[in-house]
């Protein structure tokens, strides 16, 4: 309150006292460490710090240019979210722990292709293979894949796995698609 009470006769507009208050208070805990209690009490250093920053902020703010967005702007995070991070990150590490438990040829052809983006030419020319066959070693690997994906799924979820097929699930959310068919 006193910090706003300065501020109030510093003459910072009612609308912006909140916020220069928190710069102040923040200013104050950022340079606490060079507060020297013998140079004179906390008010009055906590008082210099206000009319510091307020002296600031009215240099600020006849700079300062805002223009309204118009109404049917929709802003979209760029970033996703930190749960979405962690479901990528956690989805990331089990299609990698799947892929480890595939035959080393087809793990190759998955690993270079959907997970590298190597193209599929060049993949077969490195691995000295015609094409048709490292389009067939795919198709078989994430066959392999995703019958290896819906197993240790169903082990983790109490899921039947009938004849190395897809799950049988009984109640739930269908089955998740990990890896796309693209060629």
């Amino acid at each position: 309150m006193l910090v706003r009470r300065w501020l109030r006769l510093l003459g910072v507009p009612r609308r912006d006292r909140r916020d220069v208050a928190q710069n102040v208070m923040l200013a104050a805990h950022e340079s606490f460490g060079n507060y020297d209690p013998a140079r004179g009490p906390p008010d009055r250093w906590l008082n210099r710090i206000a009319v510091h920053t307020a002296s600031h902020y009215a240099e600020r703010a006849r700079r300062r240019v805002e223009e309204p967005l118009p109404d049917d702007f929709d802003a979209e995070l760029e970033e996703p979210s930190a749960e979405e991070q962690i479901i990528s990150e956690c989805d990331r590490l089990f299609a990698l722990s799947v892929l480890r438990e595939i035959d080393g040829e087809l793990g190759a052809v998955l690993m270079a292709h959907d997970i590298e983006g190597v193209p599929m030419a060049d993949f077969a020319s490195q691995s000295g293979i015609p094409l048709s066959t490292a389009y067939k070693r795919r198709t078989r690997a994430l066959s392999a894949f995703q019958l290896l994906a819906a197993q240790r799924l169903a082990s983790m979820d109490g899921i039947e796995v009938r004849n190395g097929a897809r799950p049988i699930v009984s109640s739930g959310p269908p089955p998740l698609v990990l890896l796309s068919a693209r060629p």
